[in-house]
């Protein structure tokens, strides 16, 4: 495992958004949780069959499981039907801030655009109208991208892949990963952009996450187990691990979202270990 090269003041500084001394930050256990989640734009649809943009059902279905990390897909944010007393709404950061966590938006496709039939450059500083993944993280992000995968003519939509580099309590950099892959076709050219060294470098332990609308057996899936293991999967919902960087501890844990009218999916969570090298 590499070790990243962070001096003693950065560490220090680290400690105290975490709230915890230096040394105890050294001290703490490597491992992690991580949750995999399609939010469906966020439509909690409650009793009166009416659709709101409510986090709160969100933040406390989360909140219990105390995950480090949960990928989002899905996410329409600062959207037009999302409003409140005529303001955008960034429901990223406001479901992290709910959560006490770090959170970062990665773009996919403007919901003015969704046909893609106007050039994408017309939406590069669009602010609002905007669809994609998201990340959100118990530690600091010190670095993030998100690049739109391929768009093959028997796809149904813009998809993309939101990529992070954490900073652990023990001062260890780890790459988070989130994608969400198109649900008619195209997926095998979308994976062989998704896993190139232009987006998974390799630099870091990687965890990958996400909605890939594909099931376990699927041939698509090959080129992603070369280099991952399976840490989770349920549905078309995966957990992935970088070789040889992590042990899985115990078994996966779904969470029944469904039920609760909060997504068509389930979420599923499982804890990992990074290993020393």
């Amino acid at each position: 495992m590499k070790k990243n090269i962070v001096s003693y003041i950065s560490l220090a500084l680290l400690a105290i958004l975490l709230g915890g001394s230096f040394s105890s930050l050294q001290a703490q256990n490597q491992r992690l949780k991580i949750i995999t989640f399609n939010v469906k734009s966020f439509e909690f649809n409650d009793k009166t069959n009416e659709t709101k943009f409510d986090l709160t059902p969100y933040a406390n279905f989360l909140r219990g499981e105390n995950a480090d990390f949960i990928i989002l897909n899905e996410v329409e944010n600062r959207g037009s039907r999302q409003m409140k007393d005529g303001k955008y709404r960034d429901l990223v950061q406001e479901l992290a801030s709910q959560l006490n966590m770090f959170g970062i938006f990665g773009y996919s496709y403007s919901l003015n655009n969704k046909e893609g039939n106007k050039p994408e450059e017309n939406y590069t500083y669009c602010q609002n109208e905007m669809y994609g993944n998201a990340i959100l993280s118990r530690y600091p992000i010190l670095s993030s991208k998100s690049v739109q995968l391929p768009r093959p003519a028997e796809s149904a939509d813009q998809r993309s892949v939101l990529a992070t580099e954490v900073v652990l309590p023990s001062g260890d950099i780890i790459s988070v990963v989130a994608t969400h892959l198109d649900h008619v076709g195209g997926q095998e050219k979308q994976i062989e952009a998704l896993i190139s060294e232009n987006i998974i470098s390799g630099k870091y332990p990687t965890l990958l996450g996400g909605d890939l609308n594909l099931m376990t057996g699927a041939p698509a899936l090959e080129p992603i187990k070369e280099k991952f293991d399976i840490a989770a999967n349920y549905w078309v919902d995966w957990i992935f691990s970088s070789k040889n960087n992590w042990k899985k501890v115990g078994e996966q844990k779904v969470l029944y979202a469904n039920s609760q009218n909060l997504s068509d999916h389930d979420a599923v969570l499982i804890e990992v270990e990074l290993l020393n090298k």
